[in-house]
Formats: C-alpha cells, structure tokens, sequence
C-alpha cells in the first residue's frame, strides 16, 4: 500500500509501509455515496425516480510517525503539516491512478506523557481526511488520439527511386502518408463518460472544422476560415469549457465563432465514433483529441 500527495506548491510526500511515515489505514478509494432524487405523489406506495448524482469522495489516511528520537519526531510532524495544508488544493495518487482534493483536516494524536523512553512522543498516530470535489480518479497521463493527421513514410534503409513504379505517377518517394478514413474508434476505457480537448488545425485554407459523434449525431463546428497554422481548441470539461483561436503566439477566446448547434462532446464510456468534417479543402485539416478516462474507484 502506498500513496504520493502533491500539494499545489509542488512539494510532494509518499507514505507507505516503512519509516518515517507508517501508513497503517486507507479508507474512502474504494467505494462512493450518491444521492437520489425522487418524486412521490399523495398515497403512492413507492416513489418515482427522478435523477442521481455522486456525492464528493472522503478519503482518509491513518498512519504513524516513526523516528528514533523526539526532536526528530516533530521534524516529520512539521513537514507533514506544511504538505498537507488546507490552504493549498492537491492532487493524491494512487495505484497509477490521480485525484484532485482539498484537506480538510490534518493532525496528529495527543499524548499525556513522553512514556518509557520517550516512546510515544517519538511515535504519534497522524490522521488527515481529504474531500475531493469531483469523485472521479483519473488517468495519469492524458492520451492523445490523431483523428486526421499524416503518417510518416520516411525511413532506412533509403530508396529514392529515378524512374517512376506504379502506382506512383512520378519517380521519387512519399514522405507521409494521409489517414485514410474520416471515422476513428475511440476506447474510453473508463468507467463514466469523460470531457475532452478538440484541436483543428489547419496547414492551408480552410473553412468550417467541425466534429461529428457518429453514434449520437451531437457535433461541434466552428463557423470561421482557417488559415495555415492556425489553431481551435474545444474544451468539453464540466465546468471547463472554453473555445481558443491560436495563431502563432497570440491567444484569444473564440467561444463566439462556435456554431449554435454544437454540443460539447462527452466520451461515453466505450467505444465512440467520430467523424471529422470541413466545408472546404478538408485534406489541409488536422485534428487531435485529448483526454484522460475517469474511474469510480481504484
């Protein structure tokens, strides 16, 4: 059992099984509370169901401090308390698998005496109890999927031809090669549907990007001519979500250009297909996806 908190500040601690900090229990990444919403008339026997949302996760952390003497004994205290400060959010790892929390507590056990030797003094129980607002665990990396892109063709040994060879028109060699489908599979292996990063990006003119969910029919489209270079970002994160226009090193926001119709895509959990579209010039489109799958639990 072993676990790794990063606060915001980017100082970091990981407790396990072994001095100075002996973790002893881990409670709360493993199940999760939800809250149903129902509706019941006059006399019904029952009700009827209306909703359900997850509650925020509680975990806490149950461990021991274990120095050979006193005045190294509250070394560790104060160190474990300067990471784990309730002014600072942070970020809790476990089993290759991250969470975003806030602490809300952070303390250390009582003693009435230092005992023979000084032996509880130099080994005091810790406890810290940490919300975390969105009950999801994520991926540790976030993936990366090229729905249009050029693969590259160019490797050794080296060839380059003098005479032409069908089913090429002219002599030579293709340094890439354009993906030949419009639709790509996306695997969500997480358990919930999860927000996502949309990126156009155009290497000649080009008008009206768009992204379609095959399977949903919800797309989004943005209503402007691109031109090389130039780059869209659609975040679809709850409470997230934002459209950036990126040309060269100038950033603006861009969320007036989204089409009326568009949705925010949303990655189910499984597998999703998405075709990808413009009015014009369509080969001259790039577009990557990125996102990382959330879990119910580790």
């Amino acid at each position: 059992m072993e676990l790794t908190y990063i606060n915001t500040a980017g100082v970091s601690v990981t407790l396990r099984q072994t001095k100075p900090f002996f973790l002893t229990k881990l409670d709360g990444v493993g199940r999760i509370r939800q809250t149903i919403n129902t509706f019941r008339a006059p006399e019904q026997d029952g009700a009827f169901y209306i909703s359900s949302t997850l509650d925020m996760r509680n975990i806490t952390i149950e461990g021991q401090v274990v120095a050979p003497d006193v005045d190294t004994s509250f070394e560790h205290r104060r160190h474990l308390l300067r990471i784990f400060t309730p002014k600072q959010r942070g970020t809790l790892v476990y089993r290759n698998r991250q969470i975003s929390c806030i602490v809300e507590e952070a303390g250390f056990s009582q003693s009435s005496g230092n005992g023979r030797g000084g032996g509880i003094a130099r080994s005091p129980a810790f406890f810290i109890s940490l919300l975390c607002p969105s009950p999801f665990f994520e991926e540790l990396e976030t993936i990366r999927q090229e729905l249009a892109s050029w693969q590259g063709n160019f490797s050794f040994p080296l060839e380059i031809l003098s005479t032409p060879v069908p089913p090429l028109p002219i002599a030579g060699i293709e340094l890439g090669i354009r993906q030949p489908s419009q639709i790509i599979m996306i695997d969500n292996i997480g358990d919930v549907p999860c927000g996502c990063e949309i990126v156009f990006r155009a290497t000649g003119t080009l008008s009206m990007p768009e992204l379609l969910n095959v399977d949903t029919g919800e797309f989004v489209r943005i209503n402007a001519t691109m031109v090389s270079g130039e780059e869209y970002r659609i975040c679809t994160h709850f409470a997230g979500k934002r459209v950036l226009r990126i040309l060269g090193t100038t950033q603006t926001n861009a969320f007036n250009l989204l089409d009326v119709g568009s949705t925010f895509l949303q990655l189910s959990a499984g597998r999703n297909n998405l075709r990808y579209d413009s009015a014009d010039n369509m080969d001259l489109l790039e577009v990557s996806i990125y996102y990382r799958p959330q879990y119910l639990g580790v």
